[in-house]
C-alpha cells in the first residue's frame, strides 16, 4: 500500500539536527524545492541569490542548524546507497544489483553492497554499519528482519524495499511471488498434467534462519501457490511428490541451496514417486540443478518430464530453454536505486510499486506423454 512517507534529510546530511522543522518546511518558508535546499546546504549547484537569500533566512527562522562535522568533510564525502542483500551466490540477486548500479551510476551515486546470509544479526549489524559510513539511503533487497528496516527509517536515511515490504513507511518495489508461481503451476495443469513435483526447500529448515521462509519469505509464498493450485483443479497434495525439508540435504556457503542440494532433492523425487510427468522448480537455479539430474536419469525434457522454474534469470540459456515466470530483477534493482535517489533529490513520498511479472514459455514444457501437444 502506498504511505505517506516521512520527508529525508537530504545528501551528508545524515547526521544533522533539525529542531522544529523539517527540509521540506524550510522549502515551503523559502518557497522553493526540497532540491534547492540542499543545494544551498551543500553549496553544490546553481542557485540564484534570491533563492538563496530566502533559504538562508528560512533555515535560521526554522532553526535548522548543521552538525558539527566540518563542512569540508561534508562537502567531500561519498554520495553512497547502502545495499543489503542474502547470498551472493543467487543469480537473481546478481541481476539486481546490477540494476541497481546501473540507476545509482547514471546519477553519480554509488553502491555500497553487504551480504547478510540471511541472518537477522548480520543484516542489523550491516545496517549499523551504513549508517556509520552516512550513507545517504539504504537498499533491502527481502529484507530479514522488520527491527533492520526500522533501524534505517528511524535513523532518517531513504530506505526502499525490494521483493517484499516489512514497513509500510518505506517505498518498496515488489513482487507477486504467490502470483508468478500460481501462474507457473496452472501452465503445467492446463497442459495436462496432474503429478507434479514441487522440488523446494520451505520452512522445515533448522541450520537457514533465511528469509525465504519467513511469513511472506518467498519459498514459502511459492510453495502455498503450488498447494493452491492443485487443490483449485481438485489435486491432493501427494506427499512422494513434495520435497519440504532439507535436513537430509548438503547447503552452500550463505545457505543457499546448492547444486548438489537440488541434485539430492531431485532424485530423492525420482526414486520415491510414480507416474510423475511435471517438476515445479521455486527459481530457475532449482530448474537448471534438476536438470542436470534428469540427463543423468536418461530422461528427456519435456517429452519425458516438463519443469517450470521462477526469476527467468540464465533460463533461456539452459538446455532446452526453461519455461520460467520472469519477475524482472535487473528492473527491481534499477528501479529501487532510482527511487532511493528520488527520495533523496526531490523529497518524492514513498509509494510501493508491484512489478508485473511474465510466463515466458520456452521448449522445457509440453503436454504428459501420451497425450496430443
Amino acid at each position: 500500500m502506498s504511505t505517506e512517507h516521512r520527508p529525508k534529510m537530504p545528501l551528508a546530511m545524515r547526521n544533522s539536527t533539525l529542531q522544529n522543522s523539517t527540509l521540506r518546511d524550510v522549502a515551503a518558508r523559502a518557497g522553493v524545492s526540497v532540491a534547492t535546499v540542499s543545494r544551498v546546504l551543500h553549496s553544490n549547484g546553481y542557485v540564484s541569490a534570491s533563492a538563496r537569500a530566502r533559504v538562508e533566512e528560512a533555515l535560521r527562522e526554522s532553526r535548522y542548524r548543521l552538525n558539527t562535522i566540518p563542512r569540508e568533510m561534508r562537502q567531500q564525502r561519498t554520495i553512497a546507497l547502502g545495499l543489503i542483500m542474502h547470498g551472493l551466490s543467487n543469480p537473481f540477486y546478481a541481476e539486481v544489483v546490477a540494476g541497481a548500479e546501473q540507476a545509482a551510476s547514471e546519477q553519480d551515486f554509488n553502491v555500497l553492497l553487504f551480504n547478510a546470509r540471511g541472518e537477522p544479526e548480520r543484516e542489523l549489524r550491516h545496517v549499523e554499519t551504513l549508517l556509520r559510513r552516512r550513507v545517504d539511503g539504504i537498499l533491502f533487497a527481502e529484507a530479514v528482519d522488520p527491527a533492520s528496516v526500522r533501524a534505517a527509517v528511524d535513523a532518517g536515511v531513504s530506505v526502499v524495499e525490494m521483493g517484499r515490504q516489512l514497513d509500510e513507511r518505506t517505498a518498496a518495489v515488489v513482487i507477486d511471488d504467490y502470483g508468478s508461481a500460481r501462474e507457473a503451476v496452472e501452465h503445467l495443469l492446463a497442459l495436462g498434467h496432474r503429478e507434479i513435483a514441487y522440488l523446494g526447500f520451505p520452512w522445515g529448515l533448522r541450520e537457514w534462519p533465511a528469509p525465504t521462509l519467513i511469513e511472506g519469505g518467498y519459498l514459502r509464498t511459492r510453495f502455498e501457490a503450488y498447494r493452491d493450485a492443485l487443490a483449485a483443479a481438485g489435486i491432493p497434495l501427494r506427499e512422494s511428490l513434495l520435497v519440504m525439508d532439507n535436513d537430509d540435504f548438503s547447503l552452500t556457503e550463505g545457505g543457499w541451496p546448492g547444486a548438489r542440494a537440488v541434485a539430492d532433492a531431485m532424485a530423492h523425487v525420482l526414486d520415491q514417486a510414480s507416474g510423475l510427468t511435471a517438476v515445479f522448480a521455486p527459481s530457475d537455479a532449482v530448474a537448471s540443478g534438476a536438470l542436470q539430474v534428469l540427463y543423468a536419469r536418461g530422461l528427456r525434457v519435456p517429452d519425458d518430464l516438463s519443469i517450470v522454474g521462477i526469476d527467468d534469470t540464465y533460463a533461456r540459456h539452459l538446455s532446452p530453454p526453461l519455461t520460467s515466470v520472469s519477475h524482472r530483477p535487473f528492473e527491481l534493482g534499477f528501479r529501487a536505486a532510482s527511487t532511493a535517489i528520488e527520495l533523496l533529490e526531490e523529497g518524492a513520498s514513498a509509494s510501493t510499486v508491484q512489478l508485473r511479472q511474465e510466463l515466458i514459455v520456452r521448449a522445457s514444457t509440453r503436454p504428459p506423454p501420451g497425450t496430443a501437444a
